[in-house]
């Protein structure tokens, strides 16, 4: 066997292994220092100069009206810088504890900071983090602004290594104080239009005091602004900042910079004590107000959006809607110079108002609120970032133009105005007026701008369509409207709903616009300075509603004006040019008490006037409910229309610079409606020869099924439930009628209608009466109970009667052996509309038993026999055959028989014609008083002293009277006297009276008129 021969094995040296490791690795890092310096150098390229003074200042930009006219140059004027001095400790430690913590020990770079935010960003794969320092965060906002398309730089490694290089060279360059006085004075606080830049101006817009005033509770909560000056706003996100500015304190307790008692004490606090409002310092009426100053902020804001850019950080042309004239009198309308057209109340009174073009969306003028009028900039502007309730001004953007779109209603629909409590509740809701109407026309509903209206209509809306599609529909209007707080209260402008001017502008723009929504906006073009392309914002009109359904509304505004309803919005009558309006009002609750504002106060006032080219939306109020200051308007200050002056003056100045718009065109697919006035639909026809006063008219969208009339309804009637009773007693038919189903039909209707509330229980909540337009029983009569009799099948006559039971005396119709024939029905009074008749046919049998009461009393027996026959009462004085009290009854017919009390007799009743009751008695005596002189009036009138001779005449029915007399003086009897005359010399007014034997009396009042004249002395 052959063997392989073994290869030798080589050794290798360990040293020489270690020796080559270490210059693989010593290669490979001395590879990666040149590949990291090589990046870096790249990536630090195009680094910018670092230069000192570009973290002072920068150039202007330049603010143009409609005509491309400068109006303003936005540059560093609004920011207030302070020094490091001015900075007080609480403020230092605030913001190092939040946003540096080793700011005073690093040179510009954190490496431990800047290594946590990369792994963290690494964790999450996202840039989150960005773990910059106060120095590479001035950096940032001075030299890294925006990317091609106007938005903010992009975070990218480069940007961050160039920030980082900046830093550190400034670092060598600058001081920390320095350093941390330039940041602070660049920042961005927010405020109300996202512009409120430098600590000092925020420290004088959230607290009105300066920098080195802060005390550590408002130091941290502006340390906490900054992070998101939008989120963490207090006067739009309250709870947010709160949290924001607890977070902050945390930190300096938890970094050492605030004690552990410290911190406590200041977490026990509320940020929105340290507020002070968003207007100036500034006493109303200084004057101090820069031009055009509300108008400018907005284009700032507006700008921020389009472009994430700040106009004052970034040179920039903008050019803007708007115009000068409509601007400088909305200036002139916020400072009170109104040529004593108006005066403001108070210093806390404020109003706000918008004018917008119809058809563009573009702005032309803002009044943000009075103050603007005495000095200031970014402040809350009341017309653009300012939300209040709405109230009635909701009504025709939300409710109504609805009704017309999507329930086919016409201008005239009749509506039920009621009383009505929110679904789920026993709260009532009620109108201004605190009454309702009962039954009106839709333009009287909103002429008078009533509520239960609007709620039934909205309540209509969401059982058709459901609340996504009012929600859709309001948000295409301009309105951030949340689904889950959608509510039917949101149909009368309340609980959630809160507005602004501009929105409202927007919104009733569209209406004015044939539905056709276009987002209001104050900037046509933007250019920058630094070669970059301009933006040219686009704003594209969306139909949000149909042109039909917005021209019946614009009747319904128009008539608001011209309808003279007392609604304040006469003053828009003019004959140059319609007006279009509607207004609004809200009211305080029971929050407002903590104000010591009575519940039910007016809180808010709206109007929104518009014409076919202009819409301009303008509020009045106050800005917020304070203790001891002015919150709430009373009835006087509301009545002064200050809301609808403004807006008249706004108006009355467009018409005049731009012309006398046209009336709003009638579009095809209107159709002219007259129906009967009943609530609801369908639209009922006229009834041939109906009073034109039960009628009403308007205009209708033809698409709309309503647009067909239908048909009035018929008188119908029901037949009878069951069979009448009908019965005859000698001449005497009887007959009663089953009760007619419907009761109310029974009465013609009234004029008013009950408006009863009832809660599930069926206790009553509310109860009133209101009017009535229609009822059917105008036009029909109310339902009657009918019958018609015959006699031998001949018919003899009809009966209507509004009882169901009715007695006739056939007495001449019938004889004996006769048969009647009565046939029962209903029918309509007006109308020749009956049921069916139900008949019953009856022998006459002549023969009627009468049982005669045993009784004395002539009543009695006069109502016993007055059934069968007339009863004739005699009275006859007792004789030798009579005694008295005896009573005798005769009959009389053919056989003139007397009858018997306590008996039972037999007659024929088609020949009884009556019965004659006698009664005997005594005499009947008549007593009459006479006096010498004559009496008058049954008085005597006479001078003291005079001599009178009464004398007392008896007639008696049986002859001579011969009873005595008895002669009263006063009452009191005059002993002696029983002759037929008693004389008196009168001295004084008494009375004189005669009574005789059986009881009877008269008396005669004796009057002096005059007395002798007393003896005179002589002397």
């Amino acid at each position: 066997m052959q063997l392989k021969e073994k290869k030798a094995k080589r050794k290798v040296n360990k040293v020489n292994v270690a020796a080559i490791i270490v210059s693989i690795i010593a290669l490979l890092g001395l590879v990666c220092v040149c590949v990291g310096i090589g990046t870096i150098v790249f990536l630090l390229k195009d680094k910018p100069n670092l230069d000192l003074s570009d973290f002072n200042s920068q150039e202007s930009s330049i603010v143009y009206d409609k005509d491309d006219n400068q109006i303003y140059e936005l540059g560093t004027v609004i920011r207030q810088n302070v020094e490091y001095e001015d900075i007080p400790n609480s403020l230092v430690d605030a913001f190092v504890a939040v946003e540096d913590s080793r700011y005073f020990e690093h040179s510009g770079f954190d490496v431990p900071r800047f290594v946590k935010a990369l792994i963290s960003n690494i964790r999450t794969m996202s840039f989150a983090q960005g773990g910059s320092t106060f120095t590479m965060q001035l950096v940032k906002n001075t030299y890294f602004t925006s990317d091609e398309e106007g938005h903010g730089a992009v975070k990218s490694i480069k940007r961050k290594v160039q920030e980082i290089a900046l830093a550190l060279q400034l670092e060598r360059q600058s001081s920390k104080k320095e350093i941390f006085t330039n940041y602070l004075n660049k920042l961005n606080f927010g405020g109300t239009s996202q512009n409120i830049r430098g600590v000092q101006k925020a420290s004088q817009y959230y607290f009105g005091k300066d920098v080195n005033d802060l005390v550590l509770e408002e130091s941290a909560m502006l340390a906490g602004v900054v992070n998101s000056p939008y989120t963490f706003n207090p006067y739009i996100n309250l709870d947010y900042a709160q949290d924001r500015r607890d977070e902050v304190l945390y930190l300096m307790n938890y970094h050492g910079y605030i004690s552990d008692n410290e911190y406590k004490a200041a977490l026990a606090t509320r940020v929105e004590d340290f507020l002070v409002g968003t207007t100036t310092n500034n006493e109303r009426g200084s004057g101090n107000g820069t031009p055009y100053q509300a108008y400018i902020d907005y284009v700032v804001e507006e700008v921020y959006n389009i472009t994430g850019l700040d106009p004052y950080n970034t040179a920039m042309r903008i050019h803007t809607c708007m115009d000068k004239d409509v601007q400088e009198l909305m200036d002139n309308i916020q400072a009170g110079n109104v040529d004593d057209y108006f005066e403001y109340p108070n210093d806390e009174f404020e109003v706000a108002s918008i004018c917008l073009r119809n058809d563009t969306g573009e702005i032309i003028g803002i009044l943000g609120g009075r103050n603007y009028a005495d000095g200031g900039a970014l402040l809350l502007n009341h017309a653009t970032a300012q939300y209040k309730q709405p109230g009635s001004s909701i009504k025709p953007i939300l409710d109504y133009v609805q009704a017309f779109e999507v329930l086919g209603w016409s201008t005239s629909h009749v509506v039920m105005d009621k009383p009505l409590v929110y679904q789920g509740t026993n709260y009532i809701i009620s109108n201004s007026s605190n009454s309702y109407a009962g039954e009106v026309t839709l333009k009287y509903a909103v002429g008078n701008s009533l509520n239960t209206p609007a709620i039934q209509c909205i309540r209509e809306l969401i059982d058709k369509k459901g609340n996504s599609y009012l929600v859709d529909y309001l948000t295409s209007m301009g309105f951030n409207i949340d689904l889950n707080d959608f509510d039917e209260q949101y149909g009368i402008g309340g609980k959630g709903l809160n507005v602004s001017c501009l929105q409202m502008a927007g919104a009733y723009a569209a209406l004015m616009n044939d539905g056709y929504y276009t987002t209001p906006h104050a900037i046509t073009k933007i250019e920058f300075l630094n070669e970059k392309a301009p933006i040219v914002p686009t704003y594209q009109a969306t139909q949000t509603i149909s042109e039909q359904a917005c021209y019946l509304m614009s009747e319904l505004l128009r008539n608001d004006v011209e309808g003279g309803y007392p609604n304040l919005m006469g003053l828009f009558r003019n004959d140059d040019y319609k007006v279009y309006a509607k207004t609004g009002t809200t009211n305080w609750g029971s929050e407002g008490a903590q104000f010591d504002i009575p519940s039910g106060s007016i809180k808010d006032g709206w109007v929104v006037g518009c014409t076919s080219e202009y819409s301009v939306a303008t509020w009045m109020g106050y800005e917020k409910g304070q203790v001891g200051k002015p919150s709430y308007m009373t009835y006087d200050l509301y009545n002064k229309n200050i809301k609808g002056k403004i807006t008249k003056l706004i108006l009355d100045e467009t018409a005049e610079k731009f012309g006398f718009p046209e009336d709003i065109a009638r579009p095809s697919g209107i159709t002219s409606i007259t129906h009967i006035a009943k609530v609801g639909t369908p639209y009922v026809a006229p009834i041939e020869g109906i009073d034109e006063k039960y009628l009403t008219s308007g205009l209708i969208m033809s698409k709309s099924p309503l647009a067909s009339l239908s048909s009035p309804q018929k008188a119908t009637i029901s037949d009878l439930p069951e069979e009448p009773k009908i019965t005859i007693n000698g001449t005497k038919l009887s007959i009663t009628w089953p009760k007619y189903p419907d009761e109310k039909l029974l009465e013609v209707a009234d004029e008013t209608i009950d408006l009863v509330l009832n809660k599930s229980d069926g206790e009553t909540l509310f109860a009133t009466k209101g009017n009535r337009m229609f009822d059917y029983t105008w036009v029909f009569g109310a339902v009657k109970y009918k019958a018609d009799i015959s006699v031998g099948g001949k018919h003899i006559k009809s009966i209507t009667s509004s009882d169901n039971d009715e007695t006739i005396d056939l007495l001449g119709d019938i004889t004996s052996g006769s048969k009647v024939t009565a046939c029962a029905y209903y029918g309509y009074e007006n109308a020749n509309v009956n049921s069916a008749s139900k008949c019953k046919e009856v022998e006459i049998n002549d023969t009627v038993s009468i049982n005669i009461p045993n009784s004395s009393d002539v009543d009695a027996l006069k109502s016993a026999l007055s059934k069968y026959a007339t009863v004739e009462v005699e009275t006859k004085p007792a004789d030798a055959s009579h005694s008295k009290g005896t009573i005798e009854i005769y009959k009389y017919d053919p056989d003139a028989s007397s009858v018997s009390i306590n008996s039972t007799i037999e007659v024929h009743s088609l020949k009884l014609k009556k019965f004659v009751i006698i009664k005997y008695s005594d005499a009947s005596y008549t007593l009459t008083l006479g006096s010498s002189p004559e009496t008058s009036g049954g008085v005597v009138k006479v001078n003291s002293g005079t001599s009178i001779t009464f004398t007392a005449n008896v007639t008696s029915s049986t002859g001579e009277y011969s009873g005595g007399y008895e002669w009263y003086l006063d009452d009191v009897k005059v002993e002696g006297s029983t002759g037929k005359t008693y004389s008196l010399s009168a001295n004084k007014s008494c009375e004189v009276k005669v009574k005789i034997s059986d009881g009877s009396s008269e008396s005669i009042a004796v009057e002096i008129t005059s007395s002798s004249p007393e003896p005179q002395e002589t002397t």
